[in-house]
């Protein structure tokens, strides 16, 4: 090894010693800085606002029973702040990180409600953009399809638990992310027999949808019957609009 090649590896060892220790030496220092605020950022779910700021840190402090401001950087730990905050049922994720100003940053990302339950003699709940069944929040009412079942609702936590509850969720989540179906589609109900009636914001017809399944082709005939066929024969022509056979529209 040469001369100029061992002076290079020395010149980049304690380049790299002292990038070490200055990082260390920063953090030393960051972590005895104390938390001057708090501040939270709620993701926006389209102008819906299921938690806000106060009730986020009112959760991350335990309700005020651990404090975070004026405690060092490094006596606190993220981890357990951010379980904390995601305990509230309409939180989908939350983010805590500690900035440079000596702030809390938190980041929350909500749950996104595609659709209200409605079991008769019970509360009503929504169903979740992943499946969750979440309680009804008193602090915001989201413009979602009323989903209605003939039978005992039979889901606790998540409607992906079964093989017909995951249908059923692929169903709303086809319609939820679909601008026209979602504000056409009002109310879903789910029959004994696992076959499904629509009823329509707009005009009068109930849609026999039958089983959750097909949905691309079935709301493709649906989409037929309202562009080719109500506007030739009468939007309030007919009662009913049968989508369950292939290749068939059947309109009484």
């Amino acid at each position: 090894m040469s001369k100029e090649e061992k002076k290079n590896i020395l010149i980049y060892s304690f380049s790299g010693l002292l990038m070490l220790t200055l990082i260390t030496f920063a953090g030393i220092k960051n972590n005895g800085r104390s938390i001057e605020d708090v501040k939270v950022e709620i993701t926006d779910q389209e102008g819906i606002f299921f938690t806000d700021q106060l009730e986020v840190i009112d959760l991350m402090t335990d309700k005020s029973a651990d404090y975070v401001v004026g405690v060092k950087m490094g006596e606190i730990n993220p981890k357990i702040l951010e379980q904390r905050v995601e305990a509230n049922p309409f939180v989908k994720d939350a983010q805590v990180f500690r900035d440079l100003k000596g702030n809390l940053q938190v980041k929350v990302e909500q749950s996104k409600p595609i659709a209200r339950l409605f079991v008769d003699g019970k509360k009503d709940r929504y169903i979740d953009s992943e499946g969750r069944v979440l309680p009804v929040n008193a602090k915001h009412t989201a413009r979602v399809p009323l989903m209605e079942t003939e039978f005992e609702f039979m889901w606790e936590d998540n409607l992906k638990e079964s093989k017909f509850g995951t249908q059923i969720f692929e169903l709303l989540t086809f319609i939820e992310k679909d601008e026209f179906w979602s504000a056409q589609i009002a109310h879903i109900f789910i029959k004994n027999d696992g076959e499904i009636e629509m009823y329509p914001q707009v005009t009068k017809q109930v849609i026999e949808f039958g089983k959750p399944v097909d949905m691309e082709s079935k709301f493709s005939k649906l989409l037929t019957f309202y562009k080719e066929i109500l506007p030739k024969k009468g939007w309030n022509t007919y009662d009913r609009v049968n989508l369950k056979f292939e290749n068939q529209i059947i309109c009484e």
